[in-house]
Parts: structure tokens; C-alpha cells; sequence
């Protein structure tokens, strides 16, 4: 649980950082019942999506079936449904158990079966919460991914336009208005973006296999949605009475198997687990085994001493019932003293569980508040960088018409428009970055299991 709250604080910190991504077209809508506001980046490439279906001759493979795809696929969720088929034999079991116990008189306690429920329960939960990890985890992989197809096309555009300057350099210094070695640092550039396009595409490659062996589809036969979705999230009312709903949503289980546990051993203090510490052990049968010697008799027809077998076999018999009379008495005393000490450490686990649950809620909610600052402050960047790329597609406009009469080469023209279009990438990293965080802050449990 710790892992994870740093995990998503790190998340925050590390957003906070980020400057910078698309240029979007914002189809601003409000929600009336959820103050919702949603706006959708759309880039140059999803112009060439026709109603979703094809781009470059490829079907395009949407986010919702790359999820349900990985959710089919999950061996980990297979799992999940034979533990729950496992805790309900145990339960048919367990009912078996206490019939059994019952016909022997002996006092039932309903705490074995109800546990078993409530872990049956909070299997079922793990499974949707688990369901809701992997949604979370293909969502990131399948957007990263495509972050990384615009950064190589990027990266590609900056090496043509690089080429062309290496042509204007050796112009130059065919007519002396540049150095060789001018031209040799511009060679060393170029090379440099060739490698790095290389190590992109082989990255691209890793993740594009990697997402296909978690979803069992070959992603080189489809073409992933460029599309991003950019839904305002606002908290109506009381944050921390949002917050502390999840968290209760999220561990409440945790809470139910405590409180259980507390009222099982409740039970057991009523029935006076403890009173075995004011006890005498038992004692062996005074005497030891019977000795012949003492059930000796004599004959009056005869007058020899001889063993009186029947005197005798009573005798023993008393003896080994005194015995077994003992040994039952000394395996009862035995398993209460160590039910008593199961009992000691019960109270003492039970009360560490309670103070480590309470210590993970509390660092769940402040992580969950420090996230809920940041996804504002985010809010506010992304509108800020959105400003900055409608004021730089105004520059773009000036810069054509300086193209146009001969005050800037194509060349240069070109450059400053893949800098719009880093810029709309920063953008585009930025809205993933805040709908990562907002899925942490609206399902905490996609940080980890329960």
C-alpha cells in the first residue's frame, strides 16, 4: 500500500513538471448532472480516419477494444474467478465441519464461515478492481505508444529538414559563406538524428510487442486511434468526503475482515478463553500402575499366596481409566493454553491490522488530496499551453505569408511548424498525463491490489 501512495505521488510531482503538448480542436461541452467538460485532440493523421475504420490501408484498432481485448486475455482475471469458485467449496466445507461439531455437542462459532464469505466478497471486488488495473495500465501503454509514433514522425520531419540545411551548407561553402567545419557539425547532427530515430523505432517496436502479448492481437495489422479524450474533472462539494468514499469503497473489506476478527475473539473472551490461566494442571494418577504385590491372596485349601487375577484386572482397569481420564483432561487443558495463546496474539494482530489499515487510509487520503491539487494545477497548464498554441498557429499564418513573398525559405517555414507540432505533442502528453491522474483519484485501486 505504501509503494502505491508514493507511487502516486510521484505521479503528481512528476507532472508538475511537465511544459507543453497538441494543438487541439476543443468541442467544449458541459454536462449538467456532472459539470463535465470534454475536449477531443484531434491531429493532422485522424483526418484520415473514416468513421474509425481504416487509416493507411490498416483497420484502426480503438482503445476500448485494445482494453477488452487484455481483459479476455488476462490469465491473472481467470484466476481470480477459480479463487472465488475456491472459497465457495471451502464454505460447503466449512458447513460440513460445524454439522459435524454440532453432532458432537461442541460450541460452533459462526467466524470461520463468515470469513470465508467475506474473502469470497472481497475476491469478487479484486476481480472489478482488477478489471479497472488493467483498463488503466492498456490505456497508458496503448497512448504511449502512440506518443511515440508521432515523436518518430517528428523526429523524421526534423531529419528532412536538416538534410535540406546540410544542402544549403554545402552551397555555402562551395561559394565561401560557410566553414567545412560548419558542414562536417551539421553531418555529426544528422547522424545523431538517425540514431536516435533508429533507438525510437526499436522502443516503438518493444512496446507494440509487449501490448500484443498482453492482449493476444498483432498490433502491426492495425492502425491505434490517434485520438485523445480531455474530460474536465471537478469535485462537487467536499473533497475529502469524495476521497474518504473511495477509500471506503477500496478497503472496506479490510475493515469488515478486522471488525470480524474483533467481534469473533469477543466471543471467545465471553466464553473464558482466559480462565485457563487460573487452572491447576491436571495431575498423573496417584499410585502409578497397579502392582501385583498388592493383589496377592491366599489359597485356604492350599494356603499359597497367589495373584487374584480378578482383584487384579480391576484393578488395572481402574487405573487406565483414572489414565485415560487424565490424558483427556491434559490435551483439554493443552489445547485451551493454546487456544488462550492464539487468542493473545489474535488481540494483538488484529489491533496492529487496525493501526496499519488506519495508516493507509490516512496516506491514501493525503496522496489522494496532494493528486486532486495537482490535476487542478494541471488544468491550468494545459489551458496555458493551449493559449500558447493558438498564438503560435497565428505566427504560423505570418510566417506563410513571408514564405510567400520571398522573406523566409520553405525550409525554415517548415521548422517552425514541427515546433507547432511538438508543441501540440506536449500538449497531447500533458492530457494523457491528467486523465493517468484522474483515473488514480476517481479509482485509487488501479494503484494496486487490495
Amino acid at each position: 500500500m505504501k509503494k502505491n501512495i508514493k507511487r502516486m505521488v510521484a505521479i503528481g510531482i512528476g507532472l508538475s513538471i511537465v511544459s507543453g503538448s497538441i494543438n487541439p480542436v476543443l468541442a467544449i461541452e458541459n454536462q449538467k448532472n456532472n459539470e463535465v467538460v470534454s475536449a477531443q485532440i484531434i491531429n493532422d493523421e485522424s483526418d484520415s480516419i473514416i468513421n474509425g475504420q481504416s487509416f493507411n490501408g490498416k483497420p484502426v484498432l480503438t482503445l476500448d477494444q485494445v482494453i477488452n481485448a487484455a481483459i479476455t486475455n488476462s490469465e491473472d482475471l481467470n484466476l481470480k474467478s477459480q479463487q472465488i469458485s475456491m472459497y465457495r467449496k471451502k464454505e460447503d466445507i466449512q458447513d460440513k465441519t460445524n454439522d459435524f461439531y454440532e453432532s458432537l455437542g461442541e460450541k460452533i462459532y459462526d467466524f470461520p464461515y463468515d470469513k470465508l464469505e467475506l474473502l469470497e466478497k472481497q475476491t469478487n471486488q479484486s476481480k472489478d478492481f482488477l478489471q479497472d488495473q488493467i483498463s488503466s495500465d492498456i490505456t497508458n501503454k496503448y497512448n504511449a505508444i502512440i506518443i511515440k509514433q508521432i515523436d518518430i514522425s517528428q523526429a523524421k520531419t526534423n531529419l528532412d529538414i536538416k538534410n535540406k540545411d546540410l544542402e544549403t551548407i554545402k552551397t555555402k561553402v562551395q561559394i565561401g559563406m560557410a566553414t567545412s567545419n560548419q558542414l562536417t557539425d551539421k553531418q555529426i547532427e544528422i547522424n545523431s538524428l538517425k540514431n536516435d530515430i533508429t533507438a525510437k523505432e526499436n522502443s516503438l517496436n518493444d512496446s507494440m510487442d509487449y501490448l500484443g502479448v498482453l492482449t493476444n492481437l498483432n498490433l502491426s495489422n492495425y492502425t491505434l486511434d490517434p485520438n485523445i479524450e480531455y474530460n474536465l474533472f471537478k469535485i462537487d462539494g467536499s473533497s475529502d468526503e469524495y476521497i474518504n468514499d473511495k477509500i471506503e469503497t477500496y478497503l472496506k473489506y479490510n475493515q469488515k475482515l478486522i471488525n470480524l476478527t474483533k467481534d469473533y475473539l469477543d466471543d471467545l473472551k465471553d466464553d473464558g478463553v482466559k480462565d485457563i490461566m487460573n487452572k491447576d494442571i491436571p495431575s498423573m494418577p496417584s499410585g502409578g500402575i497397579p502392582s501385583p504385590a498388592s493383589y496377592m491372596k491366599k489359597d485356604d485349601a492350599t494356603g499359597a499366596v497367589e495373584l487374584d487375577e480378578g482383584a487384579y484386572s480391576i484393578g488395572l482397569s481402574s487405573y487406565a481409566l483414572q489414565l485415560i481420564n487424565y490424558e483427556k483432561n491434559a490435551l483439554k487443558y493443552y489445547l485451551d493454553l493454546t487456544k488462550y495463546g492464539a487468542y493473545v496474539d489474535g488481540k494483538y494482530g488484529v489491533e496492529e491490522a487496525q493501526v496499519k489499515l488506519d495508516d493507509s487510509k490516512k496516506s491514501l487520503k493525503n496522496g489522494l488530496r496532494q493528486a486532486y491539487s495537482t490535476l487542478l494545477d494541471l488544468e491550468n497548464k494545459i489551458n496555458d499551453l493551449n493559449d500558447t498554441i493558438k498564438s503560435t498557429n497565428t505566427k504560423l499564418k505570418y510566417a506563410k505569408t513571408q514564405v510567400e513573398v520571398g522573406l523566409m525559405t520553405e525550409n525554415n517555414y517548415n521548422a517552425l511548424v514541427l515546433k507547432s507540432e511538438q508543441l501540440d505533442s506536449s500538449l497531447r502528453t500533458l492530457i494523457n498525463a491528467y486523465n493517468n491522474l484522474k483515473t488514480t483519484i476517481q479509482e485509487p485501486w488501479v494503484l494496486g491490489a487490495n
